[in-house]
């Protein structure tokens, strides 16, 4: 068995965590990998190219940022990831630090269930760039200049929606809608449910609302106007989109699966924990 670690390089606890869970799998003879940019003392260390291959078993140590960095390279390796919070909000991650060693335990010994989540691909014509970008929260295609606004035409299928002249379009999964389409006033989507998000960011125009579409619909967004876009992925490095190409966004092929224990705390529980929302009767009685 061969563990890769994702630890988020500005954060000590972070690393003193990882590190922790490298001993840890050591003591029972599993291999461990890193990414080449952070030291934490595992038995390999690689770039992004290589780190995917051949591991069973990825480890995000840090917020919900790190995780999503995490989760593309799980997909590419085609195997679970486990969330461990050292952030503040950690919406994604399963546990904290001091409860990785048991929770590792109850992997090795089959007793994590597998959380499918939808994930999306987005594929570009007309761009220099020739390679597919996966997400599990969200694909943006947002204006390059900050003063101007970037113009959007956005198709369903075969059918024209509207053209949007706005800060950007969210694609969003229901794992991405507490996230960025949700600053943009998009709905909360249950995790369960299978559905892609369309959300305008900050449109210039009366119709601002989301639309909740079919997880087999394809989604495309074309750049018009004479202001080129930016696509970016999960927050990643964006990329460049001249006037005139196209965005095509569908589900991935495979899902994100991300290990939960049983009788973890549900999504609603969470969603209230996390932003801070009143609960039990009006006025304390």
């Amino acid at each position: 068995m061969r563990i890769g670690f994702v630890a988020h390089s500005g954060r000590g606890q972070a690393l003193d965590a990882a590190r922790g869970l490298v001993a840890w799998a050591r003591e029972r003879g599993i291999d461990t990998r890193s990414l080449d940019e952070v030291d934490v003392s595992a038995d390999e260390s690689l770039g992004a190219d290589g780190f995917p291959k051949g591991l069973d078993l990825v480890i995000s140590v840090g917020g919900d940022g790190t995780l999503l960095r995490a989760a593309v390279l799980a997909d590419r390796a085609e195997a679970p990831l486990l969330g461990v919070n050292v952030g503040r909000l950690g919406f994604l991650t399963e546990c904290e630090p001091a409860e990785a060693p048991s929770v590792l335990d109850d992997f090795l010994a089959g007793r994590l269930e597998v959380d499918e989540r939808t994930a999306l691909l987005a594929e570009a014509d007309g761009v220099e760039w020739g390679e597919s970008e996966w997400a599990l929260n969200e694909v943006i295609v947002e204006k390059r200049s900050p003063p101007r606004m970037v113009t959007l035409t956005a198709f369903v299928g075969g059918d024209e929606i509207t053209t949007f002249s706005a800060d950007g379009v969210i694609v969003a999964t229901p794992t991405g809608s507490t996230a960025y389409s949700f600053a943009a006033r998009g709905p909360i989507v249950s995790p369960s449910l299978e559905c892609l998000l369309l959300t305008p960011v900050a449109p210039h125009m009366v119709f601002d609302r989301t639309l909740v579409l079919s997880p087999d619909e394809v989604v495309t967004l074309e750049v018009r106007g004479s202001e080129p876009g930016l696509l970016s992925a999960d927050g990643r490095p964006p990329r460049e989109l001249p006037v005139g190409s196209k965005v095509r966004i569908r589900r991935a092929e495979r899902p994100a699966k991300l290990l939960r224990r049983p009788r973890t705390e549900s999504f609603y529980s969470l969603l209230r924990r996390k932003l801070s929302l009143p609960a039990g009767p009006p006025g304390g009685a």
